[in-house]
């Protein structure tokens, strides 16, 4: 990977982070859709609330995706099914992300790393 590439992808994470972390906390939940993706963890948020994390994922050959979560107490975070903490979770490890896409945010459900 080029470092342009890779710089390329640490700036959308952060932008998706700072989108994120920008939308309000109580504008109202509506039940979302449920997606599901597989990719590379390019940042993980303990410091500030909510907790956070981004996943890249392959669309294609030369296209790929994105994905900034919030991390509640309700997020499922598993490694070789035992529960694990957000901050054992290191950048560059592989993920499933399952998340609901709502009103006030996106949310991550389950974290299962690989």
């Amino acid at each position: 990977m080029t470092r342009v590439r890779q710089g390329r992808r640490t700036l959308f994470a952060v932008a998706a982070l700072v989108i994120l972390l920008c939308i309000p906390p109580d504008s109202g939940a509506v039940d979302g859709r449920t997606y599901r993706v597989h990719g590379q963890v390019m940042a993980v948020n303990v410091v500030q609330t909510p907790h956070m994390i981004v996943v890249n994922t392959p669309l294609t050959k030369q296209n790929d995706m994105t994905v900034g979560a919030k991390v509640t107490a309700q997020t499922r975070i598993v490694r070789k099914g035992k529960r694990i903490a957000l901050q054992t979770i290191r950048v560059g490890e592989t993920v499933w992300l399952t998340y609901v896409k709502q009103r006030d945010g996106v949310f991550a459900r389950i974290i299962q790393v690989q």
